[in-house]
Parts: structure tokens; C-alpha cells; sequence
């Protein structure tokens, strides 16, 4: 199987996540839309936030007799508006958190993957307010 797959298959988790959703609608107003881009060759415009962008900007190769292994660093950039500085740092926290939940809920082999580990995230800190974005990397361990 090709990592495309694996991604295709993140997104869709992350799309169709229940409580990110929820949180989504809730916080912002509109649904969450979940893409598959290179991030620095994507326009976003205000109306298209809440964003999660799924990029994959490196991978290590593992070769083993009869295996070939990648170790696919994955970013998720997650993009909203919030008018309000004082809510902002909370609601990113929190929607950080959800994504979170929401990628080890799941059994990496129902993606495709052997492994799935989310690593560290750093975001704007507020420099373009009223948007704030953050990035998440994750370690995703394929075979094919």
C-alpha cells in the first residue's frame, strides 16, 4: 500500500472526528475542512477557516531484507479565526488536544500504518491575530 493512502486515511479520520467537530462548530461556527496540500504553496483565505492542512514534508528510508520501511514526518497545520485574544490561546490548546485525541484513537493499522506517534507543535503566538495557527508534527511509521 502507498503512504498516499495512509494520508488519505488520516484525513478522513480527522475530518470525520466527532468531538473535533463538535468543538469546531461550537467554538467558530463552521465545520472543520480537512486537505492534503504542500502548505507553502497554498492560499488560504479567512472564509476557509477552521483549516487543517496535512502536509508531508519528509520521510527516512529503513531498508530490511524483503521491507521497505519510511518514517513519514507529517505536519498538520491547523488553522481558525478568533476575534477575541482572550479566548484564542485557550481554544488552540484545546483544539490541539482534540487533534490529538483524535489520531490515537484510532489503530494505526486502520490507516495503513505500523506506528503513529505525535510529536512536538509551535504555533504563531498570536502574530496575526485575528488568525492563529498552529503546526503539529507526527511520526508515522509505513511499510509497503
Amino acid at each position: 500500500m502507498s503512504f498516499t493512502t495512509v494520508l488519505s486515511n488520516l484525513a478522513t479520520t480527522l475530518q470525520n472526528n466527532a468531538a473535533l467537530a463538535s468543538f469546531c462548530t461550537t467554538k467558530w461556527g463552521k465545520a472543520l475542512t480537512v486537505k492534503r496540500v504542500y502548505h507553502k504553496r497554498t492560499e488560504i483565505n479567512i472564509s476557509d477557516l477552521p483549516i487543517l492542512l496535512i502536509t508531508r514534508p519528509m520521510m527516512d528510508k529503513k531498508f530490511y531484507i524483503g521491507a521497505r520501511d519510511g518514517h513519514h514526518t507529517v505536519r498538520l497545520y491547523l488553522g481558525f479565526r478568533q476575534e477575541d485574544r482572550e479566548k484564542a490561546q485557550a481554544e488552540l490548546v484545546e483544539a490541539e488536544e482534540l487533534v490529538d485525541d483524535a489520531m490515537m484513537a484510532v489503530i494505526p493499522s486502520s490507516l495503513g500504518a505500523l506506528n503513529l506517534v505525535p510529536q512536538g507543535s509551535q504555533n504563531d503566538e498570536g502574530e496575526y491575530h485575528p488568525v492563529y495557527f498552529t503546526v503539529m508534527d507526527v511520526m508515522i511509521h509505513h511499510r509497503r
